[in-house]
Protein backbone atom coordinates (compact mmCIF):
# COMPACT_ATOMS: atom_id res chain seq x y z
CA UNK A 1 0.00 0.00 0.00
CA UNK A 2 2.84 2.37 0.86
CA UNK A 3 4.40 1.75 -2.54
CA UNK A 4 1.12 2.30 -4.37
CA UNK A 5 0.32 5.55 -2.54
CA UNK A 6 3.73 7.11 -3.30
CA UNK A 7 3.71 5.87 -6.88
CA UNK A 8 0.23 7.23 -7.53
CA UNK A 9 1.04 10.58 -5.91
CA UNK A 10 4.12 11.17 -8.05
CA UNK A 11 2.45 10.30 -11.33
CA UNK A 12 -0.70 12.25 -10.52
CA UNK A 13 1.36 15.41 -9.96
CA UNK A 14 3.35 14.88 -13.15
CA UNK A 15 0.38 14.34 -15.42
CA UNK A 16 -1.65 17.19 -13.91
CA UNK A 17 1.22 19.51 -14.78
CA UNK A 18 1.52 17.97 -18.21
CA UNK A 19 -2.18 18.36 -18.86
CA UNK A 20 -2.20 21.99 -17.78
CA UNK A 21 0.79 22.84 -19.95
CA UNK A 22 -0.69 21.08 -22.95
CA UNK A 23 -4.02 22.83 -22.46
CA UNK A 24 -2.30 26.22 -22.28
CA UNK A 25 -0.44 25.52 -25.51
CA UNK A 26 -3.55 24.42 -27.35
CA UNK A 27 -5.42 27.45 -26.05
CA UNK A 28 -3.00 29.62 -28.03
CA UNK A 29 -4.15 29.13 -31.64
CA UNK A 30 -0.87 30.44 -33.02
CA UNK A 31 1.13 27.90 -31.04
CA UNK A 32 -1.15 25.00 -30.22
CA UNK A 33 -1.90 24.32 -33.86
CA UNK A 34 1.67 23.14 -34.36
CA UNK A 35 2.35 21.35 -31.08
CA UNK A 36 2.99 17.62 -31.29
CA UNK A 37 3.90 14.81 -28.92
CA UNK A 38 6.86 12.48 -29.50
CA UNK A 39 7.48 9.26 -27.56
CA UNK A 40 10.65 7.29 -26.96
CA UNK A 41 11.12 3.98 -25.16
CA UNK A 42 14.51 3.15 -23.68
CA UNK A 43 15.74 -0.27 -22.53
CA UNK A 44 19.10 -1.16 -20.97
CA UNK A 45 20.47 -4.40 -19.56
CA UNK A 46 23.94 -4.66 -18.06
CA UNK A 47 25.81 -7.72 -16.80
CA UNK A 48 29.17 -7.62 -14.99
CA UNK A 49 31.41 -10.16 -13.28
CA UNK A 50 34.06 -9.02 -10.79
CA UNK A 51 36.73 -11.05 -9.02
CA UNK A 52 38.35 -9.65 -5.87
CA UNK A 53 41.52 -10.87 -4.16
CA UNK A 54 42.79 -9.56 -0.79
CA UNK A 55 40.63 -6.45 -0.62
CA UNK A 56 41.30 -6.44 3.12
CA UNK A 57 45.07 -6.68 2.39
CA UNK A 58 45.23 -9.96 4.29
CA UNK A 59 45.70 -13.06 2.11
CA UNK A 60 45.22 -15.39 5.06
CA UNK A 61 41.55 -14.37 5.32
CA UNK A 62 39.15 -16.54 3.31
CA UNK A 63 37.36 -13.67 1.63
CA UNK A 64 38.36 -13.93 -2.04
CA UNK A 65 35.87 -14.62 -4.80
CA UNK A 66 33.53 -13.15 -7.36
CA UNK A 67 30.41 -11.04 -7.60
CA UNK A 68 27.85 -11.02 -10.40
CA UNK A 69 25.91 -7.82 -11.03
CA UNK A 70 22.90 -7.36 -13.27
CA UNK A 71 20.99 -4.12 -13.78
CA UNK A 72 17.98 -3.55 -16.03
CA UNK A 73 16.36 -0.22 -16.83
CA UNK A 74 13.18 0.62 -18.72
CA UNK A 75 12.18 4.22 -19.36
CA UNK A 76 9.67 6.24 -21.34
CA UNK A 77 9.98 9.85 -22.48
CA UNK A 78 7.12 11.93 -23.87
CA UNK A 79 8.19 15.23 -25.43
CA UNK A 80 5.93 18.07 -26.57
CA UNK A 81 7.54 20.15 -29.34
CA UNK A 82 6.61 23.24 -31.36
CA UNK A 83 6.68 23.69 -35.13
CA UNK A 84 10.46 24.11 -35.05
CA UNK A 85 10.85 20.88 -33.03
CA UNK A 86 11.94 22.89 -29.99
CA UNK A 87 11.05 21.16 -26.74
CA UNK A 88 8.15 22.71 -24.85
CA UNK A 89 7.49 20.00 -22.28
CA UNK A 90 8.99 16.66 -21.28
CA UNK A 91 7.65 13.87 -19.08
CA UNK A 92 10.14 11.14 -18.19
CA UNK A 93 9.59 7.90 -16.26
CA UNK A 94 12.40 5.44 -15.44
CA UNK A 95 12.30 2.08 -13.65
CA UNK A 96 15.36 0.17 -12.41
CA UNK A 97 15.93 -3.42 -11.29
CA UNK A 98 19.22 -4.38 -9.61
CA UNK A 99 20.29 -7.94 -8.78
CA UNK A 100 23.54 -9.38 -7.41
CA UNK A 101 24.99 -12.83 -6.81
CA UNK A 102 28.20 -14.15 -5.29
CA UNK A 103 30.81 -16.82 -5.98
CA UNK A 104 32.62 -17.68 -2.73
CA UNK A 105 31.55 -14.23 -1.54
CA UNK A 106 28.30 -13.09 0.03
CA UNK A 107 26.22 -11.07 -2.45
CA UNK A 108 26.41 -7.32 -1.81
CA UNK A 109 22.94 -6.54 -0.52
CA UNK A 110 23.81 -2.85 -0.84
CA UNK A 111 23.66 -3.33 -4.63
CA UNK A 112 20.32 -5.15 -4.77
CA UNK A 113 16.92 -3.57 -5.33
CA UNK A 114 13.95 -5.26 -6.96
CA UNK A 115 12.28 -3.27 -9.74
CA UNK A 116 11.58 0.20 -8.42
CA UNK A 117 10.81 3.77 -9.39
CA UNK A 118 14.16 5.42 -10.23
CA UNK A 119 13.12 8.61 -12.01
CA UNK A 120 9.87 10.39 -12.79
CA UNK A 121 9.92 14.07 -13.57
CA UNK A 122 8.27 16.86 -15.51
CA UNK A 123 10.40 19.41 -17.36
CA UNK A 124 8.95 22.64 -18.77
CA UNK A 125 11.12 24.63 -21.19
CA UNK A 126 11.38 28.42 -21.65
CA UNK A 127 8.54 29.32 -19.30
CA UNK A 128 6.66 32.35 -20.68
CA UNK A 129 9.65 33.03 -22.97
CA UNK A 130 11.90 33.89 -19.99
CA UNK A 131 14.69 31.40 -20.85
CA UNK A 132 13.82 29.63 -17.61
CA UNK A 133 13.41 25.83 -17.56
CA UNK A 134 12.08 23.96 -14.54
CA UNK A 135 12.41 20.26 -13.72
CA UNK A 136 10.29 18.79 -10.91
CA UNK A 137 10.23 15.24 -9.58
CA UNK A 138 12.58 12.33 -9.02
CA UNK A 139 15.70 12.88 -11.14
CA UNK A 140 19.42 12.33 -11.48
CA UNK A 141 21.65 15.35 -10.78
CA UNK A 142 25.00 15.74 -12.55
CA UNK A 143 27.32 18.74 -12.32
CA UNK A 144 30.87 19.44 -13.43
CA UNK A 145 33.09 16.39 -13.63
CA UNK A 146 31.19 14.53 -10.94
CA UNK A 147 33.55 15.25 -8.07
CA UNK A 148 30.77 16.73 -5.91
CA UNK A 149 27.36 15.90 -7.46
CA UNK A 150 26.82 12.96 -9.80
CA UNK A 151 24.63 10.00 -10.62
CA UNK A 152 27.30 7.26 -10.73
CA UNK A 153 26.33 4.34 -12.96
CA UNK A 154 29.07 1.83 -12.15
CA UNK A 155 27.24 0.41 -9.15
CA UNK A 156 23.93 -1.37 -9.66
CA UNK A 157 22.13 1.37 -7.77
CA UNK A 158 22.15 4.85 -9.28
CA UNK A 159 21.72 7.94 -7.13
CA UNK A 160 18.65 10.11 -7.66
CA UNK A 161 16.96 12.98 -5.85
CA UNK A 162 13.42 14.12 -5.25
CA UNK A 163 14.26 17.58 -6.48
CA UNK A 164 13.38 20.81 -8.17
CA UNK A 165 15.83 22.52 -10.54
CA UNK A 166 15.37 25.98 -12.06
CA UNK A 167 17.69 26.36 -15.05
CA UNK A 168 18.50 29.71 -16.68
CA UNK A 169 20.42 29.92 -19.97
CA UNK A 170 20.19 33.31 -21.68
CA UNK A 171 22.10 34.03 -24.86
CA UNK A 172 25.80 34.73 -24.59
CA UNK A 173 27.11 31.55 -22.98
CA UNK A 174 25.90 32.10 -19.42
CA UNK A 175 23.93 29.44 -17.55
CA UNK A 176 22.92 28.64 -14.00
CA UNK A 177 20.88 26.25 -11.87
CA UNK A 178 19.08 26.83 -8.60
CA UNK A 179 18.50 23.42 -7.05
CA UNK A 180 16.93 21.78 -4.05
CA UNK A 181 16.75 18.03 -3.53
CA UNK A 182 16.51 15.18 -1.09
CA UNK A 183 18.67 12.09 -1.63
CA UNK A 184 16.60 8.98 -2.42
CA UNK A 185 17.46 6.05 -0.15
CA UNK A 186 17.31 2.53 -1.58
CA UNK A 187 15.12 0.09 0.32
CA UNK A 188 14.87 -3.36 -1.24
CA UNK A 189 11.35 -4.83 -1.22
CA UNK A 190 9.92 -1.41 -0.38
CA UNK A 191 9.34 1.79 -2.33
CA UNK A 192 12.49 3.91 -2.38
CA UNK A 193 11.85 7.17 -0.57
CA UNK A 194 13.84 10.37 -0.16
CA UNK A 195 15.35 11.46 3.13
CA UNK A 196 12.47 13.77 4.03
CA UNK A 197 13.56 16.35 6.61
CA UNK A 198 16.74 14.46 7.62
CA UNK A 199 18.96 15.28 4.65
CA UNK A 200 18.84 17.75 1.79
CA UNK A 201 21.00 19.45 -0.81
CA UNK A 202 20.47 22.97 -2.11
CA UNK A 203 22.32 25.78 -3.79
CA UNK A 204 23.52 27.30 -7.04
CA UNK A 205 25.70 25.94 -9.87
CA UNK A 206 26.42 28.13 -12.87
CA UNK A 207 29.01 29.16 -15.39
CA UNK A 208 30.05 30.82 -18.61
CA UNK A 209 31.53 29.51 -21.83
CA UNK A 210 31.51 31.61 -24.98
CA UNK A 211 31.82 28.59 -27.29
CA UNK A 212 33.06 25.00 -27.24
CA UNK A 213 36.73 25.94 -27.66
CA UNK A 214 36.75 28.85 -25.20
CA UNK A 215 37.72 28.68 -21.53
CA UNK A 216 35.03 27.34 -19.20
CA UNK A 217 34.29 29.18 -15.96
CA UNK A 218 32.00 27.57 -13.37
CA UNK A 219 31.14 28.57 -9.82
CA UNK A 220 28.97 26.95 -7.17
CA UNK A 221 27.62 27.35 -3.66
CA UNK A 222 26.14 24.14 -2.26
CA UNK A 223 24.44 23.47 1.05
CA UNK A 224 24.17 20.01 2.60
CA UNK A 225 22.13 19.55 5.78
CA UNK A 226 22.17 16.17 7.55
CA UNK A 227 20.25 15.46 10.74
CA UNK A 228 20.77 12.24 12.69
CA UNK A 229 20.37 10.83 16.18
CA UNK A 230 24.09 11.34 16.90
CA UNK A 231 25.02 14.63 15.23
CA UNK A 232 23.65 17.35 12.97
CA UNK A 233 25.79 18.68 10.12
CA UNK A 234 25.58 21.92 8.15
CA UNK A 235 28.16 21.79 5.36
CA UNK A 236 28.62 24.59 2.85
CA UNK A 237 30.79 24.09 -0.25
CA UNK A 238 31.91 27.06 -2.32
CA UNK A 239 34.24 26.85 -5.27
CA UNK A 240 34.77 26.78 -8.99
CA UNK A 241 35.79 24.63 -11.92
CA UNK A 242 37.75 25.89 -14.90
CA UNK A 243 38.74 24.28 -18.17
CA UNK A 244 40.65 25.50 -21.20
CA UNK A 245 43.71 25.29 -23.41
CA UNK A 246 47.25 26.29 -22.54
CA UNK A 247 48.20 29.69 -23.96
CA UNK A 248 51.18 28.57 -26.04
CA UNK A 249 50.05 24.97 -26.60
CA UNK A 250 46.50 25.05 -27.92
CA UNK A 251 46.41 21.25 -28.23
CA UNK A 252 46.99 20.82 -24.47
CA UNK A 253 43.80 20.85 -22.38
CA UNK A 254 43.69 21.58 -18.65
CA UNK A 255 41.05 21.31 -15.92
CA UNK A 256 41.14 22.86 -12.45
CA UNK A 257 38.68 22.62 -9.56
CA UNK A 258 39.03 24.37 -6.19
CA UNK A 259 36.30 23.85 -3.56
CA UNK A 260 36.33 25.00 0.07
CA UNK A 261 34.00 23.74 2.81
CA UNK A 262 32.84 25.40 6.00
CA UNK A 263 30.01 24.97 8.47
CA UNK A 264 29.56 23.01 11.65
CA UNK A 265 28.52 19.76 13.26
CA UNK A 266 27.03 19.36 16.70
CA UNK A 267 30.54 19.22 18.18
CA UNK A 268 32.94 20.92 15.76
CA UNK A 269 33.39 23.61 13.13
CA UNK A 270 34.23 22.63 9.53
CA UNK A 271 37.16 24.02 7.54
CA UNK A 272 38.30 21.83 4.63
CA UNK A 273 39.47 22.12 1.04
CA UNK A 274 40.29 20.13 -2.07
CA UNK A 275 42.20 20.57 -5.34
CA UNK A 276 42.00 18.86 -8.72
CA UNK A 277 44.26 19.65 -11.68
CA UNK A 278 44.90 17.73 -14.87
CA UNK A 279 46.45 18.28 -18.28
CA UNK A 280 45.87 16.15 -21.37
CA UNK A 281 47.03 16.00 -24.97
CA UNK A 282 46.19 13.88 -28.01
CA UNK A 283 49.23 12.86 -30.04
CA UNK A 284 47.64 12.74 -33.47
CA UNK A 285 49.49 10.59 -35.98
CA UNK A 286 51.15 8.40 -33.36
CA UNK A 287 50.20 4.73 -33.03
CA UNK A 288 46.61 4.64 -31.73
CA UNK A 289 46.38 8.46 -31.58
CA UNK A 290 47.07 8.24 -27.83
CA UNK A 291 45.48 10.71 -25.42
CA UNK A 292 47.81 11.15 -22.43
CA UNK A 293 46.55 12.61 -19.14
CA UNK A 294 48.41 13.61 -16.00
CA UNK A 295 46.29 14.45 -12.94
CA UNK A 296 46.80 15.60 -9.35
CA UNK A 297 44.23 15.32 -6.54
CA UNK A 298 44.22 16.60 -2.98
CA UNK A 299 41.49 16.51 -0.35
CA UNK A 300 42.27 17.68 3.16
CA UNK A 301 42.16 15.40 6.18
CA UNK A 302 41.79 16.19 9.85
CA UNK A 303 45.21 16.98 11.31
CA UNK A 304 44.42 17.41 15.02
CA UNK A 305 41.63 15.54 16.75
CA UNK A 306 39.72 17.27 19.49
CA UNK A 307 40.68 20.87 18.66
CA UNK A 308 37.11 21.93 17.86
CA UNK A 309 37.62 22.04 14.07
CA UNK A 310 37.44 19.20 11.55
CA UNK A 311 39.48 19.54 8.35
CA UNK A 312 38.07 16.48 6.61
CA UNK A 313 36.80 17.33 3.13
CA UNK A 314 33.60 15.39 2.26
CA UNK A 315 32.79 15.04 -1.48
CA UNK A 316 28.99 15.30 -0.97
CA UNK A 317 27.28 13.07 -3.61
CA UNK A 318 30.28 12.31 -5.80
CA UNK A 319 31.01 9.79 -8.51
CA UNK A 320 31.92 6.52 -6.80
CA UNK A 321 34.07 4.81 -9.44
CA UNK A 322 37.06 5.58 -11.65
CA UNK A 323 38.04 9.19 -10.78
CA UNK A 324 40.65 7.95 -8.26
CA UNK A 325 41.76 4.57 -9.54
CA UNK A 326 39.38 1.81 -10.62
CA UNK A 327 39.58 -0.42 -7.52
CA UNK A 328 37.59 2.19 -5.56
CA UNK A 329 39.95 2.30 -2.59
CA UNK A 330 39.78 6.10 -2.49
CA UNK A 331 37.51 9.05 -2.84
CA UNK A 332 38.09 12.83 -2.66
CA UNK A 333 38.60 12.70 1.10
CA UNK A 334 41.86 12.78 3.11
CA UNK A 335 43.97 11.85 0.10
CA UNK A 336 46.64 12.93 -2.32
CA UNK A 337 47.02 11.32 -5.71
CA UNK A 338 49.10 11.50 -8.86
CA UNK A 339 47.62 9.71 -11.87
CA UNK A 340 48.99 9.04 -15.34
CA UNK A 341 46.91 7.39 -18.07
CA UNK A 342 46.92 6.90 -21.82
CA UNK A 343 43.96 6.02 -24.05
CA UNK A 344 44.87 4.31 -27.33
CA UNK A 345 42.24 4.32 -30.09
CA UNK A 346 43.34 1.14 -31.84
CA UNK A 347 40.32 1.17 -34.15
CA UNK A 348 37.00 3.05 -34.37
CA UNK A 349 35.55 0.42 -32.04
CA UNK A 350 38.46 -0.59 -29.80
CA UNK A 351 40.18 1.47 -27.08
CA UNK A 352 42.90 0.43 -24.66
CA UNK A 353 43.69 2.33 -21.45
CA UNK A 354 46.73 1.64 -19.24
CA UNK A 355 46.83 3.70 -16.04
CA UNK A 356 48.88 4.11 -12.87
CA UNK A 357 47.84 5.89 -9.65
CA UNK A 358 49.99 6.80 -6.64
CA UNK A 359 48.17 7.43 -3.36
CA UNK A 360 49.01 9.15 -0.09
CA UNK A 361 46.90 10.21 2.89
CA UNK A 362 46.79 13.94 3.47
CA UNK A 363 46.77 13.22 7.22
CA UNK A 364 47.68 9.89 8.82
CA UNK A 365 45.69 10.99 11.88
CA UNK A 366 42.52 10.83 9.84
CA UNK A 367 40.80 7.75 8.37
CA UNK A 368 41.46 6.15 4.99
CA UNK A 369 38.04 5.68 3.34
CA UNK A 370 37.02 4.04 0.08
CA UNK A 371 34.73 5.39 -2.65
CA UNK A 372 31.56 4.63 -0.69
CA UNK A 373 32.87 6.21 2.52
CA UNK A 374 33.68 2.95 4.32
CA UNK A 375 36.72 3.16 6.61
CA UNK A 376 39.52 0.86 5.37
CA UNK A 377 42.05 1.87 8.02
CA UNK A 378 41.57 4.20 10.98
CA UNK A 379 43.83 7.17 11.54
CA UNK A 380 46.61 6.86 14.08
CA UNK A 381 48.66 9.12 16.32
CA UNK A 382 51.70 6.89 15.76
CA UNK A 383 54.50 7.96 13.46
CA UNK A 384 53.66 6.17 10.20
CA UNK A 385 54.22 6.65 6.49
CA UNK A 386 51.60 8.61 4.56
CA UNK A 387 52.16 6.61 1.34
CA UNK A 388 49.30 4.13 0.91
CA UNK A 389 50.20 2.41 -2.33
CA UNK A 390 50.22 2.21 -6.12
CA UNK A 391 47.43 1.00 -8.37
CA UNK A 392 48.28 -0.22 -11.89
CA UNK A 393 45.48 -1.06 -14.28
CA UNK A 394 44.66 -1.94 -17.86
CA UNK A 395 41.23 -1.71 -19.49
CA UNK A 396 39.88 -2.47 -22.96
CA UNK A 397 36.63 -1.09 -24.40
CA UNK A 398 35.00 -2.57 -27.49
CA UNK A 399 31.86 -1.39 -29.25
CA UNK A 400 30.35 -4.54 -30.73
CA UNK A 401 27.46 -2.54 -32.21
CA UNK A 402 26.01 0.87 -31.41
CA UNK A 403 23.72 -0.87 -28.93
CA UNK A 404 26.13 -3.44 -27.47
CA UNK A 405 29.33 -2.48 -25.65
CA UNK A 406 31.86 -4.71 -23.94
CA UNK A 407 34.72 -3.91 -21.58
CA UNK A 408 37.23 -5.85 -19.55
CA UNK A 409 39.87 -4.79 -17.05
CA UNK A 410 42.48 -5.79 -14.50
CA UNK A 411 44.05 -3.82 -11.64
CA UNK A 412 46.75 -4.55 -9.06
CA UNK A 413 47.25 -2.56 -5.85
CA UNK A 414 50.77 -2.60 -4.39
CA UNK A 415 50.57 -1.61 -0.74
CA UNK A 416 52.80 1.12 0.65
CA UNK A 417 54.18 2.19 4.00
CA UNK A 418 50.91 3.29 5.61
CA UNK A 419 49.28 -0.11 5.03
CA UNK A 420 52.39 -1.90 6.28
CA UNK A 421 52.63 0.33 9.39
CA UNK A 422 48.99 -0.17 10.39
CA UNK A 423 48.35 -3.91 9.87
CA UNK A 424 48.40 -6.61 7.21
CA UNK A 425 49.83 -5.37 3.92
CA UNK A 426 49.26 -7.98 1.22
CA UNK A 427 48.72 -6.68 -2.31
CA UNK A 428 45.21 -6.73 -3.80
CA UNK A 429 43.97 -7.73 -7.26
CA UNK A 430 40.76 -7.06 -9.14
CA UNK A 431 39.42 -8.13 -12.54
CA UNK A 432 36.11 -7.61 -14.31
CA UNK A 433 34.25 -8.07 -17.55
CA UNK A 434 31.07 -6.27 -18.50
CA UNK A 435 28.58 -6.17 -21.35
CA UNK A 436 25.90 -3.50 -21.79
CA UNK A 437 22.95 -3.68 -24.16
CA UNK A 438 21.09 -0.44 -24.69
CA UNK A 439 18.26 0.56 -27.03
Amino acid sequence: MKYARCFTKVFLILFIFAGVAQAQGIADPKQGEFLSWHYKLGVEDRFRYENKENFDFNKSAKDNGGQIFNRARVNMKASLTDEYLNDVLEVFVDGLDAQVGGYRLKPLTSQKDNFDFHQGYLKVYDIAHTKLDVTLGRQELKYGKGRLIWAPTWANRIRSFDAGVLHFAPAGGFYGDLLYGQDVKYDDMNFNESSSDKEFLGGFYGGYRKDKVSTLYEAYFLTQIIKSTTTDTERYTIGGQFEGRLFMFKDVLWNLELPYQFGKTSATDISAYAVHFDVSKVFTGWFGDPKATLAFELASGDRKKGNGTTNTFIPLYQSTHDPYGIMDFFRWQNMREVEASVVFSLSPKLKLQPQVDFFWLDSTKDNWVNSSGTILRSGTTNSVSSFVGTESSLRAFYEITKSVKFEVGYAHFSTGGFVRDTGSDDDADWAYSQITIKY
